[in-house]
Formats: structure tokens, sequence, C-alpha cells
């Protein structure tokens, strides 16, 4: 069941070269995915005080999406299990692919704060497609060579009372070197919400061509890759 949205990618979405930002080329993406939530569940009783929580993003970047940029973005909810849901988009300009992802949701049930397993209705409501990119699996280090500290703003905080999962990509933004305009792939897993910390870690470990990262206090917040052509 795909769905699909055309964007502007206006200045608020760029970075200082008129590159659209992780953080912004995710947030579209979430826009448009919980655009078609919602459409689906409207007349879902088994969606009641239940949300779709990120839990992580594989993206590849095959040409760069710049400022003044009309792009195509379509999602398409491939699988469901048990709490698990995942996505696949496609961001394209004038028919060319330029961007391709793979998102997992989890059902959390707001009323009891935790996991819910994924009602027969609500998969019958969505569906099922192929997957058009399964993403990669990855193993983080056992060991990270860097660490630089992160101060927690208020403007960080989203309506859920946590750090905003589009506000993680701005922290890994702070590793030395870092270039939107050379990413061709980037990984995001979220383990702990940031709620209470005035601070966190930004470990990272460098290579030629690849930046392992985690965001983390007393405990792991998220970590993932990202790859440079």
């Amino acid at each position: 069941m795909d769905y699909t949205k055309t964007y502007k990618v206006r200045s608020m979405f760029t970075n200082e070269n008129g590159i659209i930002t992780l953080r912004s080329l995710t947030g579209l993406m979430v826009d448009l995915a919980f655009s078609q939530a919602r459409e689906i569940e409207k007349d879902l009783a088994e969606m009641d005080d239940k949300t779709w929580l990120l839990y992580s993003w594989d993206i590849e970047i095959i040409k760069q999406i710049r400022e003044g940029f009309d792009i195509e973005i379509t999602t398409i909810p491939t699988h469901m299990k048990r709490f698990y849901a995942y996505r696949n988009f496609l961001v394209k300009k004038d028919g060319e692919i330029f961007a391709k992802a793979k998102a997992t949701f989890i059902l959390f049930d707001k009323e009891k704060q935790r996991v819910g397993i994924i009602d027969s209705k609500v998969l019958e409501a969505y569906g099922q497609s192929d997957e058009t990119y399964s993403g990669r699996a990855y193993k983080k280090p056992d060991v990270y060579e860097k660490v630089k500290e992160i101060a927690i703003r208020r403007a960080d905080y989203d309506g859920n009372h946590h750090v905003n999962n589009g506000v993680y990509f701005d922290y890994i933004k702070e590793i030395p070197g870092f270039d939107e305009g050379r990413i061709s792939y980037v990984k995001m897993i979220y383990k702990n919400q940031i709620r209470s910390q005035q601070g966190v870690g930004l470990y990272y470990k460098e290579s030629e061509k690849q930046v392992d990262f985690k965001i983390g206090s007393e405990i792991d917040h998220a970590y993932g890759m990202v790859d440079y052509v």
C-alpha cells in the first residue's frame, strides 16, 4: 500500500552547503509515514492509546538532495511482526531515485507504558508488500576511540518529553569532519530514550570511509554508523 507526497526542499531543511540534513530528510519521511498511519488507523479501535515509536533507520544516499528541489517521497509499509512494523521509503526527483530507506517502528501502548503486540486487524489494514530495500546488518564495535560531550538543550525535547529522534542526527554532526555531502549510507538504532540527562557522550571510531558512533550516558541511547563515498 504505497503512499506518496511531494515536498519542496526549502532552506530550513538544508545545511550550510544547501544539502538536505539527515534530520530534515528523516523528518519528512516520518511526516509521510504518520500521515498514512492516520488514514489507515482512523477507524481502528485497536490503535486507541497506542502509537508508533522509531527503532531504527537504514538510509542509502544515492545522489545529494539540494535546496530548491521538488522531491517525491513514497512510503511502503512492508510487513509487521509481533510489535515491530517495517517501512520502505523512496525519495525521487523527476522520477530518479535519490535516496532509499528502511525504518523499523515499535508499537507502544501508552496506557500500559510498554510495547504492545500488533492486533490482527491492524495487520490486515496495513497489508503486506515486498521490500524494495532491506538495509544492512550491523554489529557495533566493542571499543570506541574518541568521545565528545554533548549538552542536552530544552529545544531538543518533543511532545513525548524525550529528545526527538531527529535530533540524534544533529548530535552525530559534532563528529569532526562529518560531511553530509559525502554520506552514502547511515544506520541509526535507538535503544533508550534521552529523558532526564543533562548531557550525553558522543563516542566514535573512525576509518577512511566509515565512522561508527554511539550516543550514551550511563546507558546506551543510540548507535550506528556512517559510510562516506
